[in-house]
């Protein structure tokens, strides 16, 4: 008996077209994907940092141990890296390195890789404080026509823009309201003024000098220090002031440092100020004052209790106050005490934990005379609205035991600058029937009495987070022809066809010579 064998396999030709057909059903999967579900952008420039980065240089300081991304903005004219502008900031806003040996450049990185829901917005509204990808309307043509912002203003709202916060009117509302970010956001959008965590090394060596830390000594014998700790020898009372002049409070961003300088850096009010505290003995007490906007905001623990005061300047008896019954601060115990000041509202957290939360509801009239310190001023005076802020101050005191202080930080929120519009906003709008509203020299956008954009029931306002090299609904004036013609003519505004979703993750950070990402950094986006 002979046995045979059957070949069962299908011929080579038909295994070549049916890998063909599954090549092209998965290609054409992956564009429909693509266009319709989820998509990958590269973020090309810094006018969201830092919350996400465009192309730029690592930049570390072997004084202080700092890592700084500083954006690629090159000044015009310039055919280098100006190292010569670089600051090791967290050793003074003015503070030169020493040498080239002082920092090292990590190469040029490119920008971080995202992705966007595309899926999103047609069946769920874009929510404020969404970062959204999106064409810009004013040059919607090509790969450099697509921006990512954060959406500030909703349909039907009137928006202004008011020392930096978001002031916003709803349809049929008669007064503006402050627009306070959700939490999520708010831990995202602090940046950094000063750390002791980067304390100088090798202060002597500093070409400026280094005076210590930022909070000056009030007796100067009653504190000491011990690398990045601060350690108070009595029972007090005892002050820390800040010292405004090395570390402004403002709206300076380290990642500009390559850029043109700003011809003015405005004061900042909105701060977190945090702390390790470790008492030598029972009976610690501590307050700390935040001067600002005619104000103080006093944030206080004395022996079991808490509490946030708020009070006019020179006025303490027409004070506001909320309190609650706490433990008191334990010998030996590590306690991480955090003041908050944010859109009109002044948190006290302990150990992360909300102790105390009081808000106060200014208009934008009231805030503007309170920050301004221009008492009686009329919102009919437009100049109210360019008057720069006025500067604030912290004062923190202790007394009851020695304390010692670590991981010491000082945040400061995003700032929307105020501005007026160039030759840029009119270049698409000479005959327009908005050409007034966009003439070189008006007020930017929704940062004037005069010049605020009311939105229509498909229409967004967008801002960058990098507010001093952010090009946005402030600034770019008039749509492109084929915007204004086939979608929206009204300028400073995102049409709602022209949204392309919402940013949710960076997936690819920052990788060095576009190869190796910083894997530390994969986050998502808020």
């Amino acid at each position: 008996m002979s046995t045979s064998s059957e070949t069962t396999g299908k011929p080579h030709g038909s295994t070549a077209i049916e890998t063909i057909q599954s090549l092209i059903v998965a290609f054409a999967i992956a564009m429909i994907f693509r266009g319709f579900v989820v998509e990958g952008f590269v973020i090309p420039t810094g006018s969201m940092a830092p919350t996400l980065l465009g192309q730029h240089m690592q930049v570390r300081s072997n004084q202080t141990g700092s890592v700084t991304p500083v954006g690629l903005d090159l000044p015009a004219g310039l055919t280098r890296l100006p190292t010569e502008m670089l600051r090791d900031h967290q050793a003074g806003r003015e503070q030169p390195f020493a040498d080239q040996h002082a920092l090292t450049m990590n190469g040029p990185r490119f920008g971080d890789r995202i992705l966007v829901a595309k899926w999103l917005y047609p069946f769920s509204e874009p929510d404020r404080w969404d970062v959204v990808v999106f064409k810009n309307p004013a040059s919607p043509e090509g790969a450099t026509g697509t921006y990512i912002k954060r959406l500030i203003g909703l349909p039907g709202e009137t928006i202004w823009i008011v020392d930096g916060d978001i002031f916003v009117r709803g349809p049929g509302e008669t007064r503006f309201h402050i627009a306070r970010k959700p939490q999520h956001v708010a831990e995202s959008a602090w940046q950094t003024v000063w750390t002791s965590v980067h304390t100088p090394q090798q202060p002597l060596r500093l070409p400026q000098g280094w005076s210590g830390m930022p909070w000056l000594a009030d007796p100067a014998a009653a504190w000491k220090t011990e690398g990045e700790t601060l350690q108070s020898t009595g029972v007090g009372p005892v002050t820390l002031r800040w010292d405004d002049r090395r570390f402004p409070l403002d709206d300076w961003n380290a990642y500009n440092m390559f850029g043109p300088r700003a011809k003015v850096d405005f004061p900042v009010s909105d701060l977190r100020v945090a702390a390790t505290l470790t008492p030598e003995a029972s009976g610690l007490s501590t307050s700390l004052d935040l001067t600002a906007r005619g104000h103080v905001f006093r944030y206080a623990i004395e022996e079991g209790r808490a509490a946030i005061s708020m009070w006019p300047v020179g006025a303490p008896s027409k004070v506001e106050r909320v309190q609650a019954e706490v433990p008191p601060l334990q010998p030996g115990m590590p306690a991480r005490f955090v003041a908050e000041h944010l859109d009109q509202a002044a948190r006290l957290r302990l150990n992360g934990s909300v102790l105390l939360e009081l808000e106060y509801d200014w208009t934008p009239h009231e805030r503007l005379v309170a920050s301004r310190g221009v008492d009686g001023a009329k919102l009919s005076d437009g100049r109210l609205s360019e008057l720069i802020p006025t500067r604030p101050s912290l004062s923190w005191s202790f007394s009851g035991s020695p304390v010692s202080l670590t991981r010491m930080e000082v945040d400061r929120d995003i700032f929307y600058r105020p501005g007026v519009l160039t030759a840029h906003a009119m270049k698409n709008a000479p005959t327009s029937e908005f050409a007034a509203d966009v003439q070189p020299g008006r007020p930017a956008a929704a940062t004037h009495p005069d010049h605020l954009p009311t939105l229509g029931p498909d229409q967004f306002f967008v801002l960058g987070d990098n507010s001093g090299r952010s090009l946005d609904g402030r600034l770019w004036g008039a749509p492109a022809a084929i915007v204004a013609e086939q979608v929206d003519p009204t300028p400073f505004v995102v049409p709602r066809e022209l949204l392309i979703g919402k940013a949710f993750v960076v997936y690819f950070p920052a990788p060095a010579s576009g190869i190796i990402p910083d894997f530390g950094s994969l986050r998502f986006i808020h």
